[in-house]
């Protein structure tokens, strides 16, 4: 998204109404109103620029998407319950699949070792989690040290995206990811995969953190680890340029950070997320990240209820019901409009209501587009004029659900111009 888009929206005869507004301001509301389109377009600037949307060319709405995930046990986390997501929210994925390589704790170095028959400490396998369409590799499992595996799925099939997670081991540490220690292979990793999917998009799953008193958790603090795991994938994305991020470990720690919280922080082991609600939360995430762009069908509302009672497990159990579905909606949604900051998701009024598409939310004006024509009407609104009360958009000026019409309402518009909804 160019800097003189924004212009062009102001300049277009469609918006001859939004012309006239300008012309006919007070000076002071003149001076106000230009001073917040300003505003919108150094932020459409900076959203492009930080988050890169237009270079993948909004790979989440492509037809016939194909992900594929280099990951292990705490992907399984992330997508635990995508299938009751995709059920409750009634969302069709039949052009599209995602396949999940798995191997317990695997690092950047041993995806790059079991490509090449070198990692002999586990097996691995390939699993399909979702979609209308198949790849062409049979999901299977294989033996520790053959490679044959992962080479044929990235030989013989073109994958629009390939996202990496790091180990848990490691994910603190970024300084690690590129040596050559076991932590390292980072770059190997990638220049590998862009020499067999030169077309694909890389992605990243920022992952939770262990317990505060896990004992491979050197920090001492879930709350600490989480912050490097989020530092070191920031760093990533700036050092490679990566724009596609799950935040899955953002959700997690906003969770933690509620009411609902427990002495192992929300984790089965130590180390795994909690079987039901955060795992849930987790996966509302990875819902919202990959998903909704593509469908339109936000979580929010999203009515899936899952009693402790469905488990046998003797370990620290918290239900999903309608108390801790919305603030696990909650953690999620925050985490996708924040994935490095750590938000309470209690400490927030958000409107969950699973009948207003966000992307609605942002028609301000019920036009049937999103446009700068409702970055004109929000920023009419904040100098005193009153909502728009017909149309897609009427009564939903406050387009990120907060609980105020201001500017943080006009981020939001832009960043479903530029397709990051």
């Amino acid at each position: 998204m160019k800097h003189s888009s924004l212009f062009k929206g102001i300049c277009n005869p469609r918006n001859h109404h939004l012309q006239q507004q300008i012309l006919h301001s007070s000076p002071f509301t003149l001076h106000f109103k230009c001073c917040l389109l300003l505003a919108s377009i150094f932020l459409l600037g900076a959203n492009a620029s930080a988050q890169g949307i237009y270079t993948e060319n909004n790979i989440l709405q492509k037809p016939n998407l194909k992900i594929l995930h280099l990951g292990n046990s705490f992907t399984f986390d992330t997508q635990s319950y995508l299938a009751f997501l995709l059920n409750s929210n009634q969302s069709d994925v039949s052009d599209m699949c995602i396949y999940r390589f798995m191997r317990a704790a695997a690092s950047f170095k041993e995806w790059y070792d079991i490509y090449h028959d070198s990692d002999f400490a586990a097996g691995y396998e390939l699993e399909k989690i979702c979609g209308g369409i198949d790849a062409n590799v049979e999901p299977g499992k294989a033996a520790k040290g053959d490679g044959t595996l992962l080479r044929k799925a990235l030989g013989e099939e073109q994958w629009d995206i390939i996202f990496l997670q790091p180990s848990s081991n490691y994910s603190p540490y970024y300084d690690q990811w590129s040596g050559h220690g076991d932590g390292g292979y980072l770059d190997e990793l990638l220049a590998l995969l862009k020499s067999l999917q030169p077309n694909a998009v890389i992605g990243m799953v920022l992952p939770h953190s262990s317990s505060s008193t896990y004992a491979g958790n050197a920090e001492h603090s879930s709350f600490e680890r989480w912050r490097l795991n989020a530092q070191s994938v920031k760093r990533f994305c700036n050092d490679y340029g990566i724009s596609l991020v799950v935040p899955y470990g953002t959700a997690v720690q906003n969770l933690r950070a509620s009411s609902l919280n427990n002495d192992v922080d929300l984790t089965c082991d130590g180390l795994h997320c909690e079987l039901v609600l955060c795992r849930y939360t987790a996966s509302c995430c990875y819902y919202e990240a990959i998903i909704a762009p593509r469908t339109g069908v936000s979580v929010a509302g999203d009515k899936t209820r899952i009693p402790t009672s469905w488990f046998t497990s003797t370990t620290k159990m918290v239900s999903v019901d309608d108390e801790t579905a919305p603030i696990a909606q909650k953690a999620a949604l925050l985490a996708m409009k924040d994935w490095y900051t750590c938000n309470n998701p209690e400490n927030f009024d958000m409107d969950l209501n699973p009948n207003v598409n966000p992307n609605l939310r942002a028609d301000v004006n019920g036009d049937g587009a999103v446009d700068v024509a409702d970055i004109a009407t929000v920023i009419d609104i904040m100098a005193g004029a009153p909502l728009p009360s017909e149309g897609i958009g009427g009564g939903y000026a406050d387009a990120n659900g907060d609980g105020a019409v201001d500017v943080a309402d006009i981020a939001t518009i832009i960043d479903v111009m530029a397709g990051k909804s």
